[in-house]
């Protein structure tokens, strides 16, 4: 610490008790120059009254003999007084005197005597008027207010130096005495400040016992801390091996979704074994390992949201082959002290896990021959349409002189069948509506978001004509089949559940069937079903 920065505190107290006592004497010397106007202005007044008083007589008998000599005399006597700046006289019978000194200064209040008869009839006979001097009175004041201004500067300026010498005595040396050796001593040493000498019982004393005592404290934390700086490197030790050599990924991202650390792992778990972890610093992590970045990304949004861990399963965009690759993502927020804001994530693959999860599930919820929904898996989304959707419309459909066919050429043949007949379904509706088989020769269609009957009838009508077309079962034999459909729909001013629903359209299909199969019937709003059938060409 420089001497400068030393003596600092005393410096700055020294100059703000010099302005301080500055400003005090600046406004003394405007009050007592004040004070000494007013007094001064008053003793004039006086003095000049007691001048009236000494000519009043004189000046009484010029203007009852309308003498002007005398009044002249009178006037002359009057401005020999330094306080007299002018002096008029007049009477009733037109004299009118007037004498003044040379000089330009601030009109005064003037002091006007009136002027009796000398014979005692108290008969007002003229006026004398007197207009004081200002410049006598301002140096008059100005003399008062600068003896007293110097006495009080004097007085201010002695206290407040006495005032500085006593706080450098005793407060700015023992405090900078203490600063010193404070300085100087090293963290965790034994050194300690000494007392300060006639300061033992008062609160610099008090303050070299407090900090001493914080010295010591400060020696014990530090011991503690040197043994629990050991302890932590060795832990420290470990968690690095572990870093390195665990099977999982493990990263740390900023907010952007740049990778800021990594272990050897990660590469490896993302499908990029050639790229090492210096390689994928700085990169945008959602986009360099992921098929879908954005679900990453919302991830961090939850996660920063919660501000608690959370997990989901992401696929990868760099797979190993022909199926898809997944990972497990644990993702959690991190605060650091200066307020920035990452994220830490564990990654580990979990591709047969997912594999057999989809093969399980797809199997449980398709017809193993056609690959369609089964009825399970297409009521359950039936359900959920009905529920959030409206005018859901359901297609029964069920094949025309099927058994025919499968009592002819063998269950082989019926189910290519089958086969054929399904995938002429997927070509006559939308990849977002339903289609299962429910057994045997039975489907069910389901239109999503389908608003007007007519786009549902020329539907009907379309699955009606790709049905009708031959089915080759080999090069030598095809075979003719014939769908009869029935259609309902829910209606909006009544929700319906699903066994009305198919209630309804088996109605409608067997309507069809009744009346020559091969056709489509619709359950209309009032109940009734309206038929429709179309020729099988050949």
């Amino acid at each position: 610490m420089s001497s400068t920065k030393k003596h600092y505190l005393y410096r700055k107290l020294a100059k703000s008790v010099f302005w301080v006592a500055l400003l005090f004497s600046a406004i003394t010397s405007v009050l007592f120059f004040i004070t000494e106007l007013d007094r001064s202005s008053e003793k004039t007044v006086i003095m000049l009254n007691q001048l009236l008083d000494t000519v009043e007589s004189t000046a009484a008998i010029a203007a009852y003999s309308n003498n002007s000599a005398i009044g002249e005399d009178v006037l002359k006597g009057l401005l020999r007084n330094d306080i007299v700046h002018e002096a008029r006289l007049s009477n009733t019978q037109g004299l009118q005197l007037t004498n003044a000194r040379n000089t330009e200064v601030p009109k005064q209040a003037e002091i006007v005597r009136a002027l009796a008869s000398p014979f005692g009839d108290a008969e007002v006979i003229g006026h004398l008027t007197v207009i004081p001097e200002a410049q006598y009175t301002l140096l008059e004041a100005r003399h008062s207010a600068l003896f007293g201004a110097l006495n009080s500067s004097v007085l201010i300026g002695l206290t407040a130096l006495i005032v500085l010498l006593m706080v450098r005595s005793s407060l700015s040396r023992p405090i900078m005495k203490v600063s010193d050796t404070l300085h100087a001593i090293t963290a965790g040493e034994q050194e300690r400040l000494e007392p300060l000498a006639h300061h033992q019982d008062d609160e610099l004393g008090q303050l070299v016992e407090d900090i001493n005592g914080l010295l010591n404290t400060l020696q014990e934390k530090f011991k503690a801390e040197r043994s629990l700086r050991k302890e932590i490197e060795m832990i420290e030790r470990q968690l690095r091996n572990l870093f390195d050599t665990t099977s999982a990924g493990i990263f740390l991202l900023d907010e952007a979704g740049r990778l800021l650390t990594a272990n050897p792992t990660l590469s490896k778990v993302i499908r990029l074994p050639d790229l090492s972890p210096e390689d994928l610093l700085g990169q945008d992590f959602p986009e360099l390992a992921f098929a879908e970045p954005e679900h990453l990304r919302e991830l961090m949004r939850i996660a920063a949201g919660r501000n608690q861990s959370v997990a989901q399963d992401l696929r990868l965009k760099n797979s190993g082959g022909a199926f898809n690759t997944w990972v497990h993502c644990l993702l959690s927020r991190q605060t650091a002290t200066s307020g920035s804001v990452s994220f830490e994530g564990v990654v580990y693959d979990i591709t047969d896990r997912i594999a057999a999860e989809i093969s399980t599930r797809h199997e449980a919820d398709h017809d193993s021959l056609t690959g369609l929904f089964s009825r399970q898996a297409a009521e359950r989304q039936l359900i959920n349409l009905i529920n959030t959707q409206p005018a859901p419309v359901l297609l029964l459909l069920d094949l025309d002189y099927f058994k025919q066919v499968n009592d002819t050429y063998g269950h082989d043949a019926g189910d290519r069948v089958l086969i054929e007949v399904a995938a002429r379904f997927k070509n006559c509706v939308r990849t977002s509506d339903i289609i299962a088989r429910l057994g045997g020769d039975e489907f069910l269609i389901v239109l999503v978001n389908c608003g007007f009957p007519e786009i549902a009838r020329e539907i009907a009508r379309g699955i009606v004509a790709s049905v009708s077309k031959p089915i080759q079962l080999s090069s030598t034999v095809s075979v003719q089949l014939g769908v009869s459909i029935g259609i309902t729909t829910e209606e909006a001013d009544l929700k319906q559940t699903l066994e009305e629903l198919y209630k309804a359209a088996d109605q409608a299909m067997y309507e069809v069937k009744r009346q020559g199969r091969n056709g489509f019937a619709m359950v209309m709003a009032d109940g009734t079903i309206e038929v429709e059938q179309i020729a099988i060409d050949g």
